[in-house]
């Protein structure tokens, strides 16, 4: 295995995913570079952890069937139209593609993160006898993970995967709090992930913490420790 950890963390309308930046061959490091990671849409992330080639055979899959899926194209009407694949859609993408390879499978657990769209209405009160409905799309955070025969597991919480899963996992759950704004999800997330790296050899050597809004996806960069 090829080392190399995620944790994603949900907020209030917004989603933080954080990958770290090791890659090894064991105890043996190869390169220091940000861990692969798919974006489908400015409101979803799909990030990978395991073998490295698994990770890019199954990235490349999942890149073109989305764009065969939801490509842009002419709309019956003469006009552009542009769709883009929710992440609770990615989700069955993804679980369809490992079950597919049960017999030989890609040694990778996936993480698919995002903001799922929800449309809320509201009745208007009507001025004449036609009552009007305003409908409006909201975002709630949406979080999974995958194991490679592509079991799914969903939390409103947080989902992590990789070498440092058991040191995540109590570090994410002394960090988390409901309702978090960005920037303090963005400081929770990198926090529990640099705790949790400085228990795992395989993992490590700084981190990138990508937080989704529905205003699209921002990169943030964190410094560790590189021994």
């Amino acid at each position: 295995m090829n080392g190399g950890s995620l944790l994603a963390m949900a907020g209030k309308d917004c989603v933080a995913l954080a990958v770290d930046r090791r890659f090894g061959s064991g105890p043996a490091l190869v390169n220091v570079g940000p861990r692969s990671v798919l974006a489908p849409s400015s409101l979803l992330l799909v990030g990978f952890t395991g073998m490295e080639g698994d990770v890019q055979s199954l990235k490349q899959e999942l890149a073109a069937q989305v764009a065969r899926k939801y490509q842009r194209g002419m709309g019956i009407s003469g006009t552009e139209n542009q769709r883009f694949i929710s992440p609770r859609s990615m989700t069955s993408l993804t679980s369809h593609v490992l079950y597919n390879r049960k017999r030989a499978p890609y040694f990778v657990e996936p993480l698919v993160i995002g903001l799922e769209p929800c449309v809320s209405e509201k009745k208007m009160s009507p001025i004449s006898s036609d009552a009007t409905v305003n409908s409006t799309t909201a975002y709630r955070p949406y979080l999974c993970s995958l194991d490679m025969i592509g079991a799914t597991s969903l939390s409103n919480e947080f989902v992590c995967a990789g070498a440092a899963i058991k040191s995540i996992y109590g570090t994410a759950e002394a960090a988390y709090q409901p309702n978090l704004s960005g920037d303090e999800l963005v400081e929770a997330c990198g926090k529990a992930f640099l705790s949790a790296l400085e228990r795992d050899c395989l993992s490590g050597y700084g981190a990138v913490v990508y937080l989704i809004t529905s205003d699209g996806i921002v990169a943030y960069e964190l410094e560790g420790r590189n021994d």
